[in-house]
């Protein structure tokens, strides 16, 4: 007869004790989870928040540096072509051009802030002190014409535009006190201010020691994967940049120079608020494919309140203006950085949109043109790899380029 071994049974037993324990804990805690999903929500939510609050001067010093690059590397090839000297010099060379962007970027801010902001401000809140006038003159204006017209009641249209244009009075009717919140709020609260200023610093010496951090950074890479993985993310990186950098860079210029013509043209057509008319259009084109149909909208509609006939004109423009930025400016600042079609442009702008707001609008072009570099590299690597040999692509081609037989 077989003795038993004591030791062997109870290292069995052990086992399936713990094993039954670990089911039993995870069993409990599975529980707990569930009944306090509310409140782990409310922490993780707390913990996002004030990670971004706290960590809000590196997030915006990092845009800022991000945003100046492109235009720190430009000074910096401009003065070594025509001051040679300069090169032996690098660190003030680069210093002297972080410099540069900084005179620019805070004469820029001083401007919007002495001049172009209480313009704005002056000519919002004139428009909104008049906007019963307008009106008032308008269906004057109206009622004059068709009541020339003897098939046209001159009252129901009136009460159509007046309808139609109910909800933009009644929005611009809040303009004033809503003004009057920012501004104050702006004033009053003082961390924003000091996040603005550690992230000049921090953008600073993104920017002074960019080398050093890309060398760090490739360092981490190359010691957690493969050299062959680490060199395949760095292509990568570098290509998702470019797209983001072209697109971001080249759509602020091209808007900047967008809303300058704008100005120009509505102040040559005597158009009202030509201020604020330059500043629509200009923000909104920043919006690709729709941008300038969204921005087209309201400024028609604040001129047909004024002045119908010069309305006329000024829609007339903006089309014109659409065409010059959509067939001229716009390709040859931002020349064929995306590479896609405008069916994939409309889906970036419909989803961002509808997920992030006009913001998704904007960031949702490169984001969708950088899923739709990878993917299309994934499927012509598939493609490639299954009809090596017999192309049923090349194949269907050449049967429909042959001649039918006799």
């Amino acid at each position: 007869m077989k003795k038993l071994d004591f030791k062997k049974l109870d290292k069995s037993y052990l086992k399936i004790s713990l094993y039954i324990f670990a089911v039993a804990a995870a069993v409990i805690l599975f529980e707990k989870i569930i009944g306090h999903l509310p409140n782990l929500g409310n922490v993780f939510s707390t913990t996002v928040t004030t990670i971004l609050h706290l960590g809000s001067p590196f997030f915006i010093g990092f845009i800022m540096a991000y945003v100046m690059n492109p235009f720190m590397k430009f000074f910096e090839t401009i003065l070594m072509k025509y001051f040679p000297k300069t090169q032996k010099h690098k660190k003030l060379l680069r210093t002297g051009c972080i410099l540069i962007n900084y005179v620019i970027i805070i004469g820029s801010i001083l401007w919007i802030s002495i001049y172009l902001v209480p313009e704005l401000k002056d000519s919002i809140l004139s428009f909104v002190s008049q906007l019963s006038t307008y009106s008032e003159q308008l269906n004057t204006s109206i009622t004059n014409f068709f009541n020339r017209v003897n098939f046209i009641n001159a009252d129901d249209v009136n009460n159509i535009i007046n309808k139609v244009l109910a909800p933009i009075m009644g929005a611009f009717q809040n303009v004033p006190e809503l003004i009057t919140e920012i501004a104050t709020n702006l004033y009053s609260v003082g961390k924003l201010t000091l996040d603005v200023i550690m992230a000049i610093f921090i953008s600073f010496y993104m920017l002074y020691d960019k080398e050093n951090f890309r060398r760090q950074a490739h360092k981490i890479i190359y010691a957690v994967s493969s050299r062959k993985k680490a060199e395949q993310i760095f292509y990568n990186a570098q290509r998702i940049n470019v797209i983001f950098q072209n697109f971001i860079v080249g759509k602020a210029v091209d808007s900047l120079i967008i809303g300058f013509i704008a100005f120009i043209g509505f102040s040559v057509l005597n158009a009202p608020f030509p201020l604020i008319l330059s500043l629509i259009i200009g923000v909104t084109n920043m919006i690709p494919y729709f941008g300038p149909f969204i921005g087209a909208i309201p400024a028609a509609m604040i001129t047909f309140l004024v002045n119908p006939v010069t309305a006329l004109w000024v829609i007339l423009f903006i089309l014109a203006l659409q065409q010059f930025d959509g067939n001229f400016l716009g390709p040859k600042i931002l020349g064929n950085s995306l590479d896609i079609s405008p069916i994939w442009i409309i889906l970036a702008v419909v989803l961002g949109g509808a997920l992030m707001g006009p913001l998704g609008m904007f960031i949702g072009v490169p984001i969708l043109a950088t899923f739709k570099m990878f993917l299309m590299e994934y499927i012509n690597g598939k493609y490639k790899a299954k009809y090596s040999q017999d192309d049923p692509l090349v194949l269907k081609n050449e049967e429909h380029e042959s001649p039918p037989e006799a």
